[in-house]
């Protein structure tokens, strides 16, 4: 213990020196430590894992209790819309660049996804502080997102755990799992808002603070403990608890006392991760960590970019925002340990994760104290087409946004709700499509095996690929449906701003605009579905596709024919 707060404290220090996080000290702690220190034996390694594990529990109880839910019911639709932007987008940029590039295998790719789509909360807020080019409420948004990201990383963790542990890959079982999940959540949730502020706020009036602490941390180990009965890791449990003692009176004098703890017991955590890095895997693994690094900076900051355009933000303060996310969050570690530990990803990919952190965490100060640079390079040495193709963007922004102002609130409401529908209608397409993509060989290899000789392996990729064609039928239906509802909204707010003398959009826009109204839902939905077909990945050839819009055309119009006699 003595040589761990010895060394931690000495590298912790070296580093603030040099103006680099605190815990990359703490992970070259452990690098030292696990390589070249000659008294480590299997009892020390039993006692740091113990520590780190209490170190992961308040850590996650910790942010827990900082997330301010009035707050975010105050200010949260903007971050919240970024974050519902950003972590699908980046999600399946992971899975599909760890696929393509790295060669994953999908729980490892989808592990990855998950682990590259936050920031680090601890990392961004110090630079934050230390530059004045955003001001106090840009700051203050910035936060929030990395908060409802942490939130969005918790949920995602909740779903990755059954595949990490290698359970529930039965459907049956896997739909208990995650039905025992979700009643896990809501009842820790509903019953500890209910019970759990009330006696903390009781014992904080009557009690001494020590008494207050020591329930509430009894509490939170409780809960994560249970959480591990379920199948969830122990820090979903540590944050639930953390966010229910937030809304007690008492929350200030608990996380005032926990935070020394937390550091202690933060710095052991990321010790333990150090231990099973070496110097020479690192070397090894240069080249992965690089390809893990660049996807995570790229996707980050070209999602980031997205949302804060859609949310009308000016683009150079989306740009020094978007920068100012580019350090992987500590939700990395924590995934990434949790994944290690049940065996779903290897020692080398282990190793790359966390050096593709520590590199985001590296880089990111020098990329912070340079990016005016950057901006203004971007803005003079970017090509003329590119600049008038933003600037357009830009004015297109603008008349939309103009247009919705004469919308209702009614009309505002129902079209925010429907806009909404949309994105997720898109994230389920995209969902649905990866998971053809990755499953497809495998599904056709399977019917293949369980049919007739005279059924070949081309006729079985037919039949798979007419399963997912009929599979996006109600998907497209919902999302044109709901799109010419937008589309409607937009030319009757445009009319309206004729009426008042505004400016709007050229007359093609709008002749393009009620032709998608007037047209007929079914002929776009099977159009854009075949479209998709052609474009997405796969090995049947033009011909092959015009079979598979054929027979879901025939199918589609049998069971439309159904339906109609059955009404009649």
């Amino acid at each position: 213990m003595m040589l761990l707060l010895l060394l931690g404290g000495l590298c912790s220090v070296i580093f603030k020196k040099l103006k680099l996080p605190a815990i990359i000290g703490y992970l070259v702690c452990g690098i030292v430590i696990g390589n070249y220190w000659d008294g480590r034996s299997l009892e020390t390694d039993a006692i740091i894992e113990l520590l780190s594990s209490m170190g992961l529990v308040l850590m996650m109880f910790t942010i827990g209790t900082e997330l301010n839910l009035n707050k975010m019911k105050k200010a949260g639709s903007f971050a919240s819309m970024v974050v519902m932007i950003n972590v699908p987008i980046i999600m399946i940029g992971g899975v599909l660049g760890g696929t393509m590039l790295l060669g994953l295998t999908s729980i490892q790719a989808i592990t990855l996804g998950a682990i590259i789509s936050a920031s680090s909360t601890a990392v961004v807020t110090v630079i934050l502080t230390d530059q004045n080019r955003l001001d106090h409420g840009d700051c203050e948004t910035i936060i929030l997102i990395m908060v409802v990201e942490d939130v969005a990383q918790v949920i995602i963790l909740s779903a990755i755990s059954p595949m990490l542990n290698g359970e529930g890959m039965e459907i049956g079982s896997m739909i208990f799992m995650l039905i025992t999940i979700a009643v896990f959540i809501v009842a820790s949730a509903v019953v500890g808002m209910m019970l759990v502020p009330r006696l903390l706020d009781w014992i904080g009036k009557r009690m001494p603070d020590e008494i207050l602490l020591i329930v509430a941390l009894g509490l939170c180990f409780m809960l994560s403990w249970l959480s591990t009965v379920v199948g969830l890791s122990e820090a979903i449990g540590a944050f639930i608890m953390g966010v229910v003692v937030s809304q007690a009176k008492a929350s200030k004098a608990i996380t005032h006392d926990v935070i020394p703890m937390k550091n202690i017991f933060m710095m052991m955590f990321f010790i333990s991760i150090g231990l099973v890095i070496s110097p020479k895997a690192l070397a090894d693994n240069i080249i992965p960590i690089l390809i893990i690094y660049g996807l995570f900076a790229i996707l980050m900051f070209v999602a980031t970019m997205i949302s804060f355009f859609i949310g009308n933000k000016p683009l150079r303060k989306s740009f020094f925002s978007a920068v100012s996310l580019l350090a992987m969050g500590e939700f990395a570690f924590i995934i990434s340990k949790v994944a290690f530990d049940s065996g779903a990803i290897d020692e080398a990919l282990y190793t790359s994760i966390i050096g593709a952190a520590l590199i985001s965490i590296i880089v990111l100060p020098l990329l912070d104290s340079k990016v005016d640079k950057i901006a203004d390079i971007f803005q003079n040495k970017t090509p003329q087409p590119i600049v008038n193709g933003f600037l357009k963007l830009e004015r297109v922004r603008s008349n939309f946004y103009a247009k919705i102002s004469f919308a209702s609130k009614a009309t505002m409401q129902n079209f925010r709700t429907r806009l909404t529908y949309v994105y997720f209608l898109l994230i389920l397409m995209g969902l649905v499509e990866i998971l053809f993509w990755l499953g497809s060989p495998f599904l056709s290899d399977f019917i293949n095996e369980n049919t007739p000789e005279s059924v070949s392996y081309y006729m079985t990729t037919i039949i798979v690929m007419t399963v997912n064609f009929l599979l996006l039928l109600p998907i497209l239906f919902r999302l044109v449906y709901n799109l010419k509802f937008i589309d409607r909204v937009l030319l009757d707010s445009e009319r309206k701003a004729r009426m008042e003398g505004q400016e709007t959009s050229g007359r093609f826009m709008s002749k393009f605009a009620r032709a998608i109204v007037q047209l007929n839902i079914w002929i776009l939905v099977v159009l854009v579905d075949f479209s998709i077909l052609l474009i997405a990945p796969n090995s049947v050839d033009f011909i092959g596709h015009v079979y598979v819009f054929v027979i879901g055309v025939v199918i589609l119009s049998i069971v439309t024919g159904i339906r109609y006699l059955r009404r009649s």
